[in-house]
């Protein structure tokens, strides 16, 4: 890889970098204060579905309790996102999926127009009603209901002359199927009432701080790509195309398995049950495969066909298990792929090139690569710089982007003419593919 291509990544690096710092400093700001106020306190719950909830004339004294208790320190754990509540699996409803029904009577302040900004953190999708009027929601709720989970939103309160008080009716559906934990169901934080005006500055705060909580999901992938692409070029150069190629698929499929997060989080183009496919089954398997491959072929050693043939089985089990649920078969491929990480490290260790370097790059990837074992040694996984969450897996990949152009840099075929000369690499035979 030339030295100007290695300049061009890292200016765009670290353009990357300072656009991401900048997005979570704006978006870790406490939000503007003004006339608002957050729907807490008792509501009116009810498990089920049934259109005519919405109607401003039920009787719902006979609905479940259910006090909603809005503190803006209790900040969810992956984003940051102020006001988490405990859902209706925490007040009685242990066991339920699919729909669910809140009502509350509302009375308005003194002013003319108002506005509700829906919650900004719901399992997983919601509608909402003003006196039997529409608002609007997150997802889309009905026979397919197509959710992925909260994002700011905000709808103008529709008024009747004279109206001063009505029923916020909210129908929220938690997708069946997942694991879910003792706190999890419906609304996981309350409706916000504000003037009109205020709530589109309160809503486009809500929004900054859902974008910083996913910018580095769009910024990884982005570079990723790049450097795959770099990766592809420089194979026609360097003594081991084959890592290379194989780098550039780990990279890739990493960097759609991250992006995903985002699109589902930002958009409505991803629904849950798409993702619970799209991560377990089809890209977090190859990511796995691609990085133990890469790595497979910067170590030099004869049973590098034995090790690739390993991890083509685990990369099967683990999609076998994914697909029939077999946590068992899942977990027990994780474990061969940290085997062969192991394995290969030592390769590396013996007689690879760039040791020093490559085992620091390895190293990183499989901390992000095996985050869910390193989080049973009791290592925090996540941190919240400006208040917004950055998990221990993000600095991880990130670290390892800015390292490996020097890898790839660093083993031009006339500067690796030895070392591919010599007895070992003869028995091991050509690394091309």
């Amino acid at each position: 890889m030339s030295k100007g291509l290695m300049l061009s990544f890292y200016l765009v690096a670290l353009m990357a970098i300072s656009g991401v710092v900048a997005t979570l400093a704006i978006g870790g700001r406490p939000d503007p204060t003004g006339p608002a106020a957050a729907l807490d306190g008792t509501w009116r719950f009810h498990p089920g579905d049934n259109p005519s909830w919405a109607d401003p004339q039920l009787d719902d004294l006979t609905w479940d309790r259910i006090d909603l208790l809005s503190l803006p320190s209790n900040r969810d754990g992956d984003v940051g996102l102020p006001g988490l509540l405990s859902g209706w699996n925490a007040h009685g409803h242990p066991k339920l999926e699919g729909y669910g029904w809140y009502r509350r009577h509302v009375t308005l302040p003194a002013g003319s127009d108002f506005a509700v900004l829906g919650p900004t953190m719901v399992d997983d999708g919601y509608e909402m009603f003003w006196n039997g009027r529409p608002l609007g929601g997150i997802g889309r709720l009905g026979a397919h209901p197509h959710v992925i989970g909260a994002r700011p939103y905000l709808a103008r309160l529709p008024r009747q002359t004279g109206e001063r008080s009505g029923v916020l009716a909210i129908r929220t559906f938690m997708q069946p199927g997942f694991d879910r934990d003792n706190v999890s169901g419906g609304l996981r934080s309350v409706p916000t009432l504000a003037e009109a005006s205020f709530g589109e500055s309160l809503h486009r705060a809500q929004w900054m701080r859902t974008i910083a909580g996913y910018i580095v999901e769009v910024a990884l992938p982005f570079m990723m790509i790049l450097l795959a692409c770099m990766a592809l070029v420089a194979a026609r150069s360097i003594a081991r195309p084959s890592f290379a190629r194989w780098l550039a698929f780990a990279l890739v499929a990493t960097g759609f398995l991250r992006m995903g997060n985002a699109i589902g989080s930002w958009t409505d183009l991803l629904s849950a049950p798409m993702l619970a496919v799209q991560n377990p089954v089809i890209l977090s398997p190859l990511a796995m495969l691609g990085w133990t491959a890469a790595w497979n072929e910067w170590a030099d050693g004869r049973d590098r066909p034995v090790v690739l043939l390993i991890a083509l089985a685990a990369w099967g089990a683990r999609v076998v298990g994914a697909i029939m649920e077999i946590t068992a078969v899942t977990t027990l491929a994780r474990y061969v792929y940290i085997g062969l990480f192991v394995v290969i490290a030592l390769r590396i260790a013996k007689r690879g090139p760039q040791r020093g370097l490559a085992l620091a790059t390895m190293g990183v990837v499989a901390t992000a690569l095996f985050i869910n074992e390193i989080k049973k040694l009791g290592i925090p996984d996540i941190w919240f710089p400006f208040n917004i969450g950055v998990t221990l897996t993000q600095y991880a990949l990130a670290v390892a982007t800015l390292l490996l152009p020097f890898l790839l840099s660093g083993g031009d075929k006339r500067g690796a003419t030895a070392q591919a000369d010599s007895p070992d690499r003869a028995l091991a035979g050509p690394t091309g593919s």
